[in-house]
């Protein structure tokens, strides 16, 4: 009889993979994780996230929680309308956790009452907000969502720029957000089961990112077992396609991995 295939650990949907511009269609920065047996949470919640669950199938008023890598509004500006969803469609109850770096409160909250002035106030928002707000500092075995535990490394991209190592079911997921190649983000990838890391270019770029090329002279450098590749474009998937990197795959919309 042919084996039964077990479920995985951990799920990973990529919600959004692209960059700032949406080149090629790709969405905004989102990733949904859901450990087995545990309620889903996000991590980064960019201005397609909410298009991109319905798209998915998957259901925002499940979530637990939304971890947030630094406060660029293609990482954030999702999030007013996830909290609409949340209240008007969903009729949630239940607190939801917020975990992002100092200055995450405000921002969210100045996002959301620039789109919806009244949604914060006067009991519009039926269920209570929790935020934990992060130093841009190393720290290890904070407590997350249920059955999440996990680590913050900052790195380089902007004052606020956080990874995080998520530990749930004994699985290992670290999630860089935006950042260049910089001692921080190969201490992130240390032991990972995965790591999603940003890729922008093909070669090195001027900005504060990762290139394709670093990725693949860097790649025993980063530690982890596997790596998905975000905030990328078609020119960095058709130059991964000419020469693929092992252990290495290009996000893309829609996609979900198991582990």
């Amino acid at each position: 009889m042919p084996q039964r295939r077990s479920r995985p650990r951990l799920k990973l949907l990529f919600l959004g993979t692209g960059n700032a511009f949406n080149e090629d269609g790709r969405g905004s920065q989102c990733l949904w994780v859901e450990p087995r047996g545990r309620p889903p949470f996000l991590v980064d919640a960019g201005p397609t996230a909410l298009a991109a669950m319905q798209r998915a199938g998957v259901d925002p008023g499940r979530l637990s929680a939304a971890f947030f890598t630094h406060l660029h509004g293609d990482h954030t500006a999702g999030w007013p309308f996830i909290l609409l969803h949340a209240a008007f469609v969903a009729l949630r109850s239940r607190p939801l956790r917020v975990y992002g770096p100092r200055g995450t409160r405000r921002r969210l909250e100045r996002l959301a009452t620039a789109c919806y002035e009244d949604l914060l106030v006067g009991g519009k928002l039926p269920f209570p907000l929790e935020h934990a707000e992060l130093p841009v500092a190393r720290a290890c075995g904070l407590r997350g969502p249920p059955g999440v535990r996990f680590d913050v490394v900052p790195v380089e991209h902007h004052p606020t720029s956080i990874g995080y190592r998520l530990r749930a079911g004994g699985v290992t997921v670290g999630v860089s957000g935006d950042t260049r190649w910089c001692p921080g983000l190969e201490e992130l990838g240390a032991g990972c089961d995965l790591l999603v890391v940003e890729c922008t270019d093909v070669r090195r770029p001027r900005y504060a990112h990762v290139s394709l090329e670093e990725v693949r002279a860097g790649l025993p450098r980063l530690g982890a077992r596997r790596v998905a590749l975000v905030h990328v474009s078609d020119d960095v998937a058709r130059a991964f396609r000419r020469r693929p990197i092992p252990g290495v795959t290009v996000a893309e919309d829609g996609m979900i991995l198991g582990l």
